[in-house]
């Protein structure tokens, strides 16, 4: 308890809040005091606060909690990770596909893998996992590129330089979007022998548009697709008092955010 009040204290997202609510309180007060001096004794100070005020605050506190306070972003995350949750098994195959998570715009050559994102990280280390107690699998790579150096390129590096055969790594580079993995990985595997499920390896956030995705672009063919989820976001267990907000749950929320956004968008352009 000591150290989630002391998290509370130093944590960025919290000290805005507290701060702002205090302003917000303290701008009231003032505009009621200031209000009552011009009115006649008869008014109440009730009556010349705006009737907006109260409603306003408690919609302010109750948006902000939802977004930044763990008791509210953790279900929520867990929610969507619930889907396709870490642990399934899948069945051995032939092949499998990682999708990249994002790489550092910075990036100038595909050896710096500290530019990868942590969700890149946990998808080509799993990817590692599977690839090296399965000596005969194939790895599918993907992921384009924001400049210079895609994703899969640096992906790629990465599962060599841990010591996989680079000749069991096809690279996908040229996608901008998870519909664009899909449609690219498809045409690679067309020329492909595949024998069992395809294990496609996300985040466990990204799993259900990624994983709707590739199914509707593999509908016309007998590949099957097993969910391989990573990168787990939620926290189990999350107490209630856990209500002051927090940086870290604001950035599960950000990823939860687009992740909705995108799946909306997803489905209204048809792709799941």
């Amino acid at each position: 308890m000591i150290e989630l009040i002391r998290a509370w204290l130093i944590d960025p997202t919290a000290l805005l809040f507290m701060i702002s609510l205090l302003f917000f309180l303290l701008l009231m007060r003032r505009r009621t005091g200031s209000r009552a001096k011009r009115s006649s004794r008869r008014s109440s100070s009730r009556s010349t606060r705006p009737r907006w005020a109260w409603p306003a605050l408690l919609v302010w506190v109750g948006v902000f909690l939802f977004c930044t306070a763990p008791v509210f972003v953790n279900p929520a995350v867990d929610r969507l990770e619930s889907i396709h949750p870490a642990g399934l098994s899948c069945d051995a195959g032939s092949h499998l596909i990682v999708l990249g998570g994002g790489v550092d715009s910075r990036i100038t050559d595909a050896s710096e893998f500290e530019r990868m994102q942590p969700a890149t990280m946990a998808r080509a280390t799993a990817a590692y996992h599977i690839a090296i107690d399965e000596p005969q699998t194939q790895i599918i790579v993907a992921g384009g590129a924001l400049k210079v150096i895609a994703e899969a390129e640096v992906i790629a590096a990465y599962l060599e330089l841990r010591g996989l055969e680079r000749e069991r790594i096809q690279l996908e580079s040229q996608s901008k979007n998870t519909r664009e993995n899909a449609v690219n990985t498809h045409t690679i595997l067309q020329d492909e022998i595949v024998t069992g499920p395809i294990r496609l390896i996300t985040s466990a956030m990204h799993m259900p548009r990624a994983l709707s995705t590739f199914r509707q672009v593999f509908a016309d063919s007998d590949m099957e697709l097993c969910p391989v989820s990573v990168d787990i976001q939620a926290l189990k267990g999350v107490p209630v008092y856990a209500l002051m907000p927090q940086t870290t749950a604001l950035t599960r929320f950000d990823k939860l955010l687009n992740e909705v956004v995108a799946l909306i968008t997803y489905r209204v352009k048809g792709w799941i």
